[in-house]
């Protein structure tokens, strides 16, 4: 129990790290970069806006659906990390 906070607080700092990706990526969109982006990275891009609809706008607590996010988003963020 006496690591729930803690749990809690990496939680919230998963969800900023994904909202940042989110704000990176409409970014791109808005500027037209993404032709220049590999494919991997613009699938990333697909599963990360899939899965965001589904776990974010949809408001869907599945545990698998969030870690995917969670995962997809820290690989996306290596990846335009890379780019940039």
């Amino acid at each position: 129990m006496l690591k729930q906070p803690g749990s809690i607080l990496n939680i919230e700092e998963e969800y900023k790290q994904i909202e940042s990706v989110k704000e990176w990526i409409q970014e791109i969109h808005e500027s037209g970069t993404f032709f220049n982006l590999s494919l991997k990275t613009l699938e990333l891009i697909r599963r990360f806006n899939n899965l965001y609809e589904e776990v974010i706008e949809n408001s869907d607590p599945n545990p698998s659906s969030v870690n995917q996010l969670i995962i997809t988003s820290k690989g996306l963020e290596s990846e335009l990390v890379q780019v940039n």
